[in-house]
């Protein structure tokens, strides 16, 4: 016990000296701090607890005092109602970078944002909620015509606009180190996408990505989507009409499991489309993405309308960005209508088949099964920063477009207001690009805990 008063003692001498200290050299500019903290590399938490004191932030600092739990403990808490056999292959796989442990820790993103956000923004906007650089992809449309866009809408809702914006930043300065790039190739890049945004959007008018108007990767992300042949995709993944199982992508699953699933996807074509005939020939559990591994998902084999097709049906839950967003949401009659609504609301067209589908109490998205390398491989930029300059432009072209696309509907702001927040960049774009370089380096300090966190748990697991 006296050793655990005089921790806390020393902890509190220290908050009050280095708040003194900041005091004194009388830092003026929260910008100012910010950059110094992002030009650190790597944020200190401590450091930042001190700023926040600093800045007379005093509710924030009686509420991270009071809920002080290491950042492995904040996810495994997440994370603590889906599948524990696939939570662990998500740990595992948040290992393996900075970047990748940022797209599975969306969560830790807002809930951090909300408590340190120092602009203001009153737009209501509709977001993907989840933007990085690997949630863009090439895809055919429900008009076979091959697009690239936003798509994963799982965190989809309506929030302030700088809150897609800063998350893709953020993900740029996380990026562009995995990929290789320096600190100051990555800022360049996230000042590139600031102007091209906030330009696309004060114009106020969507813009539309399609293969006869792209160039370099973009190209090849769109050539690659023309040229594949469905019966050849189908054929990577299926042997004697079964679906193949490496371990890796797909799990096997249980023959009772394998029946309920069948059974509910053949009463939707039943229901909905019942000249396709639809048969399920096989089930089997899909890894697929980063954030959401852990939650039910499925890859089907159905023969429809004479031929044979794969699926993918996908557990939805509730956005994680729901507790913190300032923006009243709709009442939705599911979390699957959340997504699809707002899918078809910021796309400008949405992929071939996307449906709800619901049972055992649960709700699911339905739709063509994608080839996962077809979305954004950062892997790809290594060493051809104009390409991936264009790219990323490209991208903030399609952020911009979204919000402008999906603008006046169900209460959210309308395109004058978004108009207007873009002619009004010199009163906050600064703080945004400060706060994504600085908590990239957060990212950096989480993602080395985590590690050591991780690897203790799933080491203690084993025996």
């Amino acid at each position: 016990m006296l050793s655990t008063l005089t921790l806390f003692a020393y902890r509190l001498a220290s908050f009050a000296v280095s708040s003194l200290l900041l005091a004194v050299v009388r830092i003026r500019s929260k910008h100012y701090i910010y950059s110094i903290l992002a030009n650190q590399g790597k944020q200190n938490n401590l450091f930042c607890t001190w700023l926040r004191i600093f800045r007379g932030d005093i509710p924030y600092f009686l509420q991270t005092a009071s809920t002080m739990a290491s950042v492995f403990k904040r996810i495994r808490q997440f994370n603590s109602d889906r599948l524990p056999e696939f939570v662990r292959l998500k740990y595992q796989a948040m290992m393996e970078s900075p970047f990748r442990f940022f797209r599975g820790t969306c969560h830790l993103f807002y809930e951090d944002l909300v408590r340190a956000i120092d602009w203001k923004d009153k737009t209501h906007t509709w977001i993907c909620g989840d933007l990085h650089l690997e949630n863009f992809g090439s895809y055919k449309g429900s008009n076979n015509v091959v697009y690239f866009d936003l798509n994963d809408f799982d965190e989809a809702l309506k929030a302030p606009a700088s809150w897609e914006l800063v998350r893709f930043l953020t993900s740029i300065h996380v990026g562009a180190g995995s990929a290789g790039y320096t600190a100051g190739k990555a800022e360049m890049l996230a000042r590139y996408a600031m102007d091209v945004y906030l330009d696309t959007l004060q114009k106020g008018k969507a813009v539309i990505i399609e293969k006869e108007t792209a160039t370099g990767l973009l190209q090849q992300f769109l050539t690659q989507v023309q040229q594949r042949k469905e019966p050849d995709f189908i054929k990577s993944k299926v042997k004697n009409d079964g679906i193949l199982i490496d371990q890796k992508k797909t799990y096997a699953i249980s023959d009772k499991r394998k029946k309920v699933v069948a059974a509910a996807v053949e009463d939707w074509f039943e229901a909905n489309l019942p000249d396709k005939k639809a048969k399920v020939q096989d089930v089997a559990f899909r890894i697929a993405g980063t954030g959401s591994l852990g939650v039910q998902r499925y890859i089907l084999l159905v023969k429809a309308g004479g031929k044979q097709h794969l699926l993918d049906l996908k557990q939805v839950e509730r956005s994680s960005l729901q507790p913190y967003t300032p923006a009243a949401q709709p009442s939705w009659p599911t979390q699957a209508a959340r997504v699809i609504t707002l899918q078809d609301r910021i796309q400008q067209v949405t992929p071939k088949m996307l449906h709800e589908l619901r049972f055992d109490k649960t709700d699911f998205v339905l739709k063509a099964l994608q080839p996962t390398q077809d979305r954004m491989d950062l892997s790809q930029c290594k060493g051809r920063l104009a390409e991936l300059e264009s790219l990323i432009g490209t991208m903030a072209r399609l952020t911009a477009s979204g919000q402008l696309r999906s603008s006046g509907r169900q209460s959210s702001s309308i395109a004058d207001e978004l108009i207007a927040f873009a002619g009004n960049r010199k009163k906050w774009s600064a703080q945004v690009l400060a706060y994504a370089q600085a908590y990239a380096g957060q990212v950096q300090s989480d993602f080395d805990t985590y590690v050591s966190d991780c690897k203790r748990y799933l080491d203690q697991e084993k025996r």
